[in-house]
């Protein structure tokens, strides 16, 4: 893990100049205070995912989608955010469409992406 002095040593996130990093991931390198931040973040998307997957109701849905995005801006680079923007973009799908086929909708769209190839219907 890189130390002090460094170059590669600093926090990955857009305007943290944190040079003791906690821990390593996926190319992104976080200090203390934005692996605590991210994890948080994360979640509490996971936990109103959940409520969304289950109920699909429109305000559930959209803090979710509100919640991807805010964790995919703060904490992943362009290139690795190919997955969660398609999530997010299949998301505000299903929240566009008629209440009583959004889980059809969800169902076929995830199953119908690259990304999401160990989808299992809900």
């Amino acid at each position: 893990m890189p130390r002090r002095g460094s170059p590669h040593a600093r926090c990955t996130v857009v305007g943290c100049r944190c040079e003791w990093i906690v821990v390593s991931k996926n190319r992104h390198q976080y200090c203390h205070e934005h692996m605590t931040e991210a994890n948080a973040l994360y979640n509490e998307y996971k936990a109103i995912n959940a409520v969304a997957l289950a109920t699909f109701e429109d305000a559930a849905l959209h803090q979710s989608i509100r919640l991807r995005e805010e964790y995919a801006r703060k904490f992943l680079d362009y290139e690795d955010t190919g997955a969660h923007w398609a999530y997010i973009c299949i998301l505000k799908r299903v929240h566009c469409s008629v209440a009583d086929r959004r889980r059809a909708l969800y169902n076929h769209l995830m199953s119908n992406n690259a990304y999401f190839s160990d989808f299992v219907s809900v």
